[in-house]
């Protein structure tokens, strides 16, 4: 009898969860890479999770590798996480609206 093992779709394309931040900052450094419409998503997800910056709009893949660059900058040793290794917990605390006096 054959047993089929399902595995999990990646939502991340080209990137493979495998590699450190670092590996991906690299790996992007490829002015080729940097305006792959396909890597939108992705890297949309991987610098939300590191940064839990929410964008107001769609942004670029531009703008998300200059986010993701800066976040490594403010936090060194984020450069060695594994990107299957990010998930909610490691993005930084969004810290509490303060209520508008009216």
């Amino acid at each position: 009898m054959n047993t089929f093992i399902a595995t999990k779709t990646s939502h991340l394309g080209p990137i493979d969860p495998d590699w450190t931040i670092a590996d991906l900052i690299q790996w992007l450094s490829d002015d080729a890479r940097q305006h792959e419409a396909a890597l939108r998503h992705p890297l949309a997800r991987i610098e939300a999770l590191i940064t839990g910056v929410h964008w107001a709009g769609t942004p670029s893949t531009i703008a998300l590798i200059r986010s993701l660059v800066e976040a490594l900058r403010q936090d060194p040793a984020l450069r060695g996480m594994r990107i299957r290794e990010l998930g909610p917990q490691h993005a930084p605390e969004t810290p509490e609206r303060i209520p508008q006096l009216a």
